[in-house]
């Protein structure tokens, strides 16, 4: 098919299988703003700092810049010191898949413009010329490359704060597009047909239109002519007003996670450090999620049809620190005993009953359209995933959504024992969990059960949620205009 540069013919394309069936991915958050590494007040952006100290000109960021560097420090002072010595992409390649990752997205770019690429179109700012002098870009694309089943991401901000060939479009009010032709652009192209990356995380692009940027123009490169034109997967951040309405998958905003089915792909970006995307030097222990916070998280977004991008912020020296390494080591063992009821599935009729949630496959889908919502519920043919987030009083398990036949098993992933189906008096079925030996549980954390053989229910979730007035008649959320 091919492509035409109008948003009616880009948003007929579909995000592809891969995407949708890889659920989980790590964001990395890594440039120059990983070396003051500092955040003040809690303010989630760490990585915002240069902004904050000389745009901003917030008091914490511009005392913290008198008391500890000398008169006349730059910004661009931090380059030399973004060394990433101890930067080694095999070690990172090796995190990355024992947790589970099924994709990276690195920030090629930030809105600090320093390209982590040698990049043409970004002389003497970029890790090259300045700090590192390599290709970051490069060595870790080889090492996901060589380590495998991992697809390859690239971040980039349309938006820089301080450029001037920006800043002076901006003064013009947009009516001249210097520095859409001269840099933002032209960066795609380069980074696309130099590294091929399978994923495209536009950012930085709220302050002009997607003609500023010249988005449709380049996405109906990338979808008709690029080297990545049948892989590639794109979010939705191509310009003003295109957040949950235009481009691919939807971001729509950060952490953006609305608590019920959406009738489009889309995508739950969500940090480690629950105060910043950047490393912070002043993180502690309590400041990064727990692994039963990142369950929670992955299980309630993809039972709603999203996509999981858990970010980490490496150091300025290279390091992903110990307790981000742990917590993803952690996380990937559980997705080892429970990925069945993750990877490669799709939400149900139902999504959750309260803080139990619900994803499905099916044994035979060859009559059924691959980009569908949500699977049917045949009771032989469609699998049922409960992800339990607390262990029941008396060990048992109630689920109101969950209608048994006489067929109907139940067994938790990661053990042998087969679970006891009951009705419940008030509706839907109980399980008697708290049969099985406790010592051979796999996980003290959650846990997921599988069903099987439940009794076949005619529910349109989407029509059902229009009825609600949470999405509106072509199944698109009600607030993301508020949002945006």
């Amino acid at each position: 098919m091919h492509y035409e540069a109008n948003w009616k013919s880009l948003d007929a394309r579909p995000t592809p299988d891969w995407f949708d069936n890889g659920k989980f991915g790590i964001f990395i958050h890594w440039g120059i703003f990983s070396v003051p590494s500092i955040d003040f007040d809690q303010n989630n952006h760490s990585e915002w700092f240069w902004s904050y100290w000389q745009e901003y000109k917030k008091p914490k960021y511009v005392e913290f810049m008198k008391k500890h560097y000398k008169p006349g420090f730059s910004y661009a002072d931090f380059g030399p010191q973004f060394t990433c010595e101890l930067f080694e992409p095999d070690q990172w390649a090796d995190i990355f898949k024992h947790a589970g990752a099924k994709y990276i997205v690195l920030t090629s770019k930030h809105h600090e413009g320093f390209t982590l690429w040698p990049s043409n179109y970004s002389w003497n700012w970029n890790a090259m010329d300045v700090g590192a002098h390599r290709d970051l870009v490069g060595d870790l694309k080889a090492a996901i490359k060589k380590v495998g089943g991992i697809r390859f991401g690239m971040y980039f901000s349309q938006y820089e704060w301080f450029n001037p060939l920006l800043i002076q479009d901006l003064k013009k009010k947009l009516a001249t597009k210097n520095y859409a032709n001269l840099v933002s652009y032209p960066q795609m192209i380069e980074f696309v047909n130099t590294y091929k990356p399978e994923l495209i995380w536009s950012d930085g692009d709220w302050s002009a239109s997607d003609d500023y940027w010249r988005s449709k123009e380049f996405l109906q490169w990338l979808f008709n002519e690029s080297p990545v034109k049948d892989s590639i997967a794109v979010n939705d951040r191509w310009g003003a007003g295109t957040w949950g309405h235009h481009g691919g998958y939807w971001n729509v905003i950060d952490h953006y996670d609305p608590g019920h089915l959406v009738a489009h792909k889309w995508e739950n970006c969500f940090n480690l450090d629950r105060f910043s995307w950047g490393y912070r030097r002043t993180m502690t222990s309590s400041d990064v999620r727990t692994v039963l916070e990142l369950i929670n998280e992955l299980a309630r977004t993809i039972a709603c049809g999203g996509n999981l991008l858990l970010n980490i912020g490496p150091t300025a020296d290279g390091r992903i620190v110990a307790a981000f390494e742990l917590r993803l080591r952690q996380l990937g063992r559980w997705l080892q005993t429970n990925g069945e009821a993750v990877y490669g599935t799709k939400p149900w009729i139902y999504q959750n009953n309260s803080n139990i949630w619900y994803t499905s496959r099916m044994r035979l889908d060859r009559k059924l359209k691959p980009d569908r919502i949500f699977n049917p519920q045949v009771e032989k043919n469609t699998i049922v995933y409960a992800f339990v987030m607390q262990w029941p009083h008396y060990g048992h398990l109630i689920l109101p959504s969950v209608k048994a036949t006489s067929k109907t098993k139940a067994q938790m992933l990661g053990h042998n024992h087969h679970i006891t189906v009951a009705p419940h008096e008030g509706g839907g079925v109980k399980l008697d969990i708290g049969a099985l030996d406790w010592h051979s549980l796999p996980s003290f954390d959650a846990w997921v059960i599988k069903l099987e053989y439940l009794e076949t229910e005619r529910r349109n979730p989407v029509k059902e949620l229009i009825k609600q007035g949470l999405l509106d008649e072509n199944g698109r959320p009600n607030n993301i205009d508020y949002l945006d």
